[in-house]
Parts: structure tokens; sequence; C-alpha cells
């Protein structure tokens, strides 16, 4: 549904999920979404258990303002759902809460939303999915305590963990463990099960990850034979220490001002550390002085009314600070510092204002500071909170937009999500005169970035189905078909078009200017494709060169990088997308075939329609496709003399390696793999997916195998696989948080690998390939991991 975005958007495919918690819905509606722009964008639940409450945080939406909300259909599992007040939407904000849980069937509720936005109607199907799980099983716990302390002054800290336990006299067999998502709780990342049940810190997570004085709780998935359970609230792990840091916010860029005689207060530190039996207490002030005081329960410092601390505009008093707790003490020196003086003049509300400012988007940000002529002493800027935009404070949240305390700057980060239109940023700023604060706003209109595209599209070979007595390489290009776009399959590497040109793009833009790059020639384990293909920069014209195609079978990628910039709007954040154009090549041998029923001799080869699959890494939704075993002689240009059947009791098919990865995005922990290999190393993306499959020697096949070294089907146990080819449905399965990297972030790229198949119904011979029975290797299937994807 979604390509995934590149360079400087392959940071906001993770915000869009992590970080803002919310992800952008496709629909179908009265209008177009060409003409109005028009878009919802909801939190998406993934796991709830029975008995579980829910509410759905209102959506942010690109264009004009939605209204009267309304939930048009649900579905659970695919088949109509009647609600009974399960899921109840706020007409007037979108907000959906779930409820009245206990009695749900377990399954996929998916919730379709219909709203008017500036007049019109709009319907978005499956806007919000729930995946609402069974009961826990009985006799399940947590060893030693659902409260797990973690003592960062303990030189081994990350290593503390806990373990899920099953009652002997009420044992139920788990297959799998996994910590049940929920994107409001951005800390799982840190989190991770054992095939053995055990929770743990992730290798790497530090304390600026991990926050002292804090709790993080988290829910389990447990499968068993009967399907996915919930154990809510499973564990929390409760991280302490002795006070590590204080931090005050300063009311001038170096102190806090105070006025001779009149009341006043610091602001609330922050503290790093447990918060059991704290303590604060003033150690020194240098240089010395009586009058202040310090709030022994939160380190608030102040000043009473007619205090006798003279002024001094030369004079600042620097503190250090003693915090104690359950843990220990620590002297912070310095840490806070307060000047005193005559007088603090009162903050003119006339005089506090800012500029309405554009901003783009993906890619643009923002510096805005306040206008010229405030008025005001001893002031601090904060987040007002009467902030009611979703996606203004979404970004608040993450850090993502920040307001200054000192000064009252906004700033907008590049890496920002915000919707087309008019946002508004409202913005406090209080002083011991001014303690209920003023309030502004800061107006930003941010715009479409001109830049932005989702393809770039050379075209397709094969998006007809192959006919009987037909060319195999139709000439056919339908330049708008995602599920075909950039495949090319040349049967046994015959009749390889030389030349590509750009067939279109959806860039509306006449003024537009296209730069275009070959960042990566993949082609498994062959180094000899692509070696003279080149491309124009200007307008994408690919020449494949001599040997396009190389020596082997195993087809290939180009990876074209393509930047975008705007002639007309300079100012406009260049748009970067790495384009995939898929090359497949499958091999032709002599086999046996059956034909109407009856076994003949020829030339075959086995085929999928289309050849890249999507797969979702995080969810393990993988799109359709089509299986066919052609007969075709070898000569040019090649002939297909039939389709021919594939009974699948005598049709057996099996992933033989060795596997490959083509990393498609930026991140440098995910490096190009083939793990079968001596030169394997752990940042190829595919040894820490074997990793994650608990497989210790990474020449062996078993995370993408169906059947075992004896040719029986070994796939009782899913936490040690990554997907498999199901042999009675003819398939891809992909199990879900399997295949990505030690970062946690998912796989973005494409994984090669050969299968081999029969249709004798003889696995062993098939993947034994004896001289009698060469079991034609081919190449049939690439998968595209791609944690957008959500189905066809």
């Amino acid at each position: 549904m979604k390509s995934k975005l590149l360079s400087t958007f392959s940071m906001l495919r993770v915000l869009m999920v992590a970080a803002l918690t919310v992800f952008c819905v496709s629909c179908d509606k009265t209008e177009t979404t060409d003409s109005t722009g028009f878009i919802l964008y909801y939190m998406g639940v993934t796991d709830i258990g029975p008995g579980l409450s829910y509410d759905l945080q209102a959506p942010a939406y690109k264009g004009s303002a939605p209204y009267d909300f309304t939930i048009t259909n649900i579905t659970l599992d695919e088949e109509t759902f009647s609600n009974d007040e399960n899921f109840v939407i706020n007409t007037e904000t979108g907000a959906i809460a779930i409820q009245n849980t206990g009695a749900m069937a377990s399954g996929l509720y998916s919730i379709s939303v219909g709203c008017y936005s500036n007049g019109k109607f709009f319907e978005f199907k499956d806007a919000v999915q729930v995946n609402m799980l069974l009961a826990a099983p009985e006799g399940v716990t947590i060893e030693p305590d659902k409260i797990i302390v973690v003592n960062q002054d303990e030189e081994k800290w990350a290593e503390t963990s806990a373990q899920v336990t099953t009652e002997k006299d009420k044992h139920i067999s788990i297959l799998r463990y996994a910590i049940a998502q929920d994107e409001s709780k951005p800390y799982l990342q840190y989190f991770d099960v054992t095939s053995t049940g055990k929770i743990i810190i992730k290798e790497g997570v530090t304390e600026d990850q991990l926050i002292a004085g804090e709790e993080y709780t988290l829910s389990l998935k447990l499968t068993t034979k009967v399907g996915d359970h919930m154990f809510a609230d499973a564990v929390t792990f409760k991280v302490v220490s002795k006070p590590r840091k204080l931090v005050y916010s300063l009311n001038q860029t170096d102190y806090d001002l105070f006025e001779a005689r009149l009341a006043g207060e610091s602001s609330i530190p922050q503290l790093k550390g447990g918060k059991e039996d704290l303590k604060f207490a003033i150690k020194s002030i240098n240089p010395e002085i009586s009058g202040f005081s310090i709030n022994e329960e939160n380190g608030q410092i102040s000043l009473p009314e007619n205090h006798e601390v003279p002024a001094n505009k030369d004079l600042i008093y620097s503190f250090t600070i003693t915090v104690s707790n359950s843990y220990g003490s620590a002297d912070f020196e310095s840490v806070y510092a307060a000047k005193v003086t005559d007088y603090v003049k009162p903050i003119d509300p006339d005089k506090f204002s800012y500029t309405t400012q554009d901003l783009y988007q993906l890619g643009g940000e923002l510096t805005a500071e306040r206008n010229p002529g405030f008025e005001g002493d001893a002031v601090e800027f904060s987040f007002a909170e009467e902030n009611t935009d979703e996606e203004i404070l979404a970004h608040k949240k993450n850090e993502i937009i920040k307001v200054d305390d000192g000064n009252g700057t906004i700033t907008i980060a590049n890496n920002h999500t915000l919707s087309a239109g008019s946002h508004e940023i409202k913005v406090k700023v209080t002083n011991m005169k001014n303690k209920e604060g003023i309030i502004k706003s800061l107006s930003v209109n941010v715009l479409e970035n001109p830049n932005y595209f989702t393809y770039i599209d050379w075209g397709n070979n094969i998006e007809h189905e192959v006919q009987s007595n037909q060319n195999i390489n139709i000439a056919t290009v339908k330049t708008q078909n995602e599920l075909y776009r950039n495949q090319f399959r040349f049967i046994h590497r015959v009749d390889v078009t030389s030349e590509y040109e750009v067939k279109g793009s959806d860039i509306k833009d006449d003024n537009a200017i296209f730069n275009y790059t070959i960042v990566s020639r993949f082609g498994g384990e062959k180094t000899d494709k692509f070696s003279k293909t080149e491309i124009d920069s200007n307008n994408g014209k690919i020449t494949m060169g001599d040997t396009p195609l190389g020596s082997s079978f195993e087809g290939g990628i180009l990876l074209i990088k393509v930047t975008v910039t705007n002639a007309t709007q300079p100012k406009a954040p260049a748009f970067v997308r790495n384009i995939p154009i898929f090359f497949n090549t499958p091999k032709v041998d002599s086999k046996p075939y059956i034909l109407n029923g009856e076994e003949k001799k020829g030339n075959q080869t086995m085929i999928c329609t289309p050849f890249v699959i999507k797969a979702n890494p995080k969810t393990g939704k993988c799109s359709n496709f089509t299986t066919q075993i052609i007969g075709a002689n070898k000569s040019t240009p090649i002939k297909c003399n039939g389709i021919y059947d594939m009974p699948k009791d005598k049709f057996v098919w099996e992933y033989y390696g060795p596997f490959t990865y083509c990393n498609f995005d930026n991140n440098d922990s995910h490096k190009n793999s083939t793990p079968l290999n001596g030169s394997s190393k752990a940042d190829e993306l595919l040894y820490q997916v074997w990793e994650n499959c608990s497989t210790v020697t990474k020449t062996k096949k078993d995370p993408m195998r169906y059947y075992n070294e004896q040719g029986t089907p070994n796939i009782t146990d899913l936490n040690k696989k990554a997907c498999y080819l199901d042999q009675d449905e003819v398939k891809l399965v992909v199990i879900p948080d399997k295949i990505k990297g030690k970062d946690n972030q998912y796989a973005y790229g494409a994984m090669l690998a050969q299968l081999r198949y029969n249709i004798k119904n003889d696995i062993m011979d098939a993947l034994k390939a004896t001289t009698d029975n060469p079991s034609n290797p081919v190449f049939p299937l690439i998968i595209w991991f791609d944690e957008t994807y959500e189905g066809n």
C-alpha cells in the first residue's frame, strides 16, 4: 500500500510508528484523495486482552478539519461484526473508546470510520485494527516477581531479567513468547523475550534510555496451540539508583532572578534516581548567605516575603544541593544559581507575540523566535496546556517540537510529520509577577512538499498471465499497477531488454528536477551482474550493457536513488527515495511435468507472478501470488509450450539457499547479507535474523525451512522460524517480529534465495538433486520486507 521513504523519509517511517504513534490509513470515499488531500491519522492498536479497556485518541488529519465522526463498519477476521457498544466513537473528536471487552471473541477487529470535511463525506476503510487476544492461560506466572527492581548502581544492572513459568498441574504448552505491542509505549523497544520465556533488557540499552526513577510495564503475547493469549501487565521493571542527575529550569540563562523583599521560588527540579525516601537539602551557598530555603520533599528553592537578602546586580549565588534516597546520596555542586535584584519587571502581554511561519513537510524545519520588543524579567516559557491539536501534542511528547524555557524560541525538527494546513502552537510565559501566565500562539502554515513522490516507474513485462504458445516476454507495460511495478522476467536470461526509460511517476509539478544514481547492483552471490549497467542522471534511462544479468539464474536488483528538487520552490526540502528494479531469470531445465494428468518429458521451470512478494516483518502479512509450472524451449525468443498441472498432492518445494539480502534504506546495522558463508558479520541483517531464531550455526537453513534434514515437516516451534514455504496452500508464511535487527528496527529490503521443487511428492529427492533428477534450482520469489505494508 505504501512504499518506504528513504534517506529523509526513512526517519518518518520510524516516527510514524514509534514516536508519533500514528499511522496513515488509505481511504475509499465519496471524493477522491487527489482532489482534496484529506487523510486521517489514527494511532494503531495492536494487542489487547479481554476485560481491558482502551481509549484511542482523536485522529490527526491532513486537510480541512473533520467533524461528525461515525463508525461505518466493523469486521472480525474479515466477517461482519455487530457492534454492541464495544467500540464507541466521539462524534465531535473521532476518539474511540474500546470497552466491555470481557465477552468479546478473539481475533482481528477492523474498524472503518466516516466523517465530514469541508462539506464532503469521507469513509476510511479499516482505519483502526484491534487484535483481541484470548485470556491468559491458567498457571502462568512471573518469577521472581511481577515487580522487577533494576538497580543501575550495580555493574550488571542491564542483565536483570524475569522468567515466565507454568505450574506443573496446570501446565500448558507455550509455543512462542512475544511482548504485546502497544504503540503508546515506545519503551517496549528496549525489552525482549526469549524463546524460553525469559524477559530481558536488550543488549546495549543505556541509562539514558531506561531512566532511574521510572517504571516500565510490559504485557506479553503467549502463543499456544489454540491461539494467542494476552498476559496483561505481566511484569514491571522498576528502575532505581542513588541520585544521579539533578536539573533546575532557570528563568535566566545562567540563574534565577529574585526581587528584593518579595517572595519567589525556583522550578521543581528533575531528578534521575530512585524516588523512595527522597530528601533534598542545601549543603552550601557560595558566597555564603542566609534566607534561602529548600523544600525537603521536592527540591524547590525559595525566598520568603520580606526576605533580607540584599539586591546586587553583580552577585550570583551558587548552590550545592545534597539529595538522598533509599539507595544512597549525592552532592550536586553548582547545580543551581540565583541573583537578587531591586526590581523584576512584569510581563507586558501586548509585547509578546510570534509571526506566522511557513513550514514544508518531509524535511522542513523551523526556528521561530518571539518578536522584538518583549518586556518582562525572570521569565519562564513553556508549552501551554491549552494546546489541543493532537498532532502538535504528539510532536511535543516526542520532542520534535520544543520550546526554549529561557527565551521562548520554538523549534520544529526536520523529521516532523505535521499534516498540511494551519497549526497553532501555544506558548505560556510566567514570572513571579505573572504567575497565571500570558499565552500567545505561533501559527504555522504547513505546506505540502512539491518534491514528494511515492513511485518512479520503469514499467514491467509480467503483468498479464503467461499464455500457452505466447512469447514469455510480454511487451505490454502498465505503469499504474503497483503490484507489478518495476518487475522484469527473462526466462533463461533470453531477450533481456537493453534499455529502460522512465514511464512515469506521481510527481505532478512540471518544475520538478530529477537526479538518478545507482546505489546498489545486487545479484545475490554473483558479482558480475550489472557490472556495465549505467543510468542517465538527468532522465533515468538505464542502459544494461553487454552482460546485464551475469552468468547465473538468480536474477538481481538495481537500487536507484532518486532525488527531486524544484526549480520554482528552491526552499522546499529535496526529497529522496530509493527505488528497486527487480529482475527474475528462472532457469529452464529438462524435467518431467504433468499435462492433463499425464507425465511428459520436456523443458520446464517454475514461475511466480508477481515474483516480488511484499511482506510485513512486524505483522507477517504477505501479498498474494500465483505459482505455475511452465514448459519452454531455450531458443530465441523463448516460447511457452504450455502451463502445466501442479497437483498439490504431488508438488513439493523448499528453500535450498543461499539466502541473500539487499538493504533498501540507510541503516548501517542492516547491511547486505549472505549468512551462509564464512564471511558473515554481525552487522549483516540476515545474520541478526538467524540470531533472532536462536540459530547458533549460521550455515543452518532452519529459520527458512519447512522440512528438517530428514524431510519431515518441522514447524511446531515457530520461535525458531523467520518464514517458510507452506506446502498445502502453496504460499509464503512470515513469522511476525523475527525479521529485524538488534536495533529493534524491522527489515526494509529484499531477500533472494534458491529453492527446489518436484512434482513427485518427494522432498528428499528434490533436495538431493541427483543426476537423474536435477531438481532444477530456481529463484522464483523475491521477498520485499516493509513494515508499512498493510495487506492487499
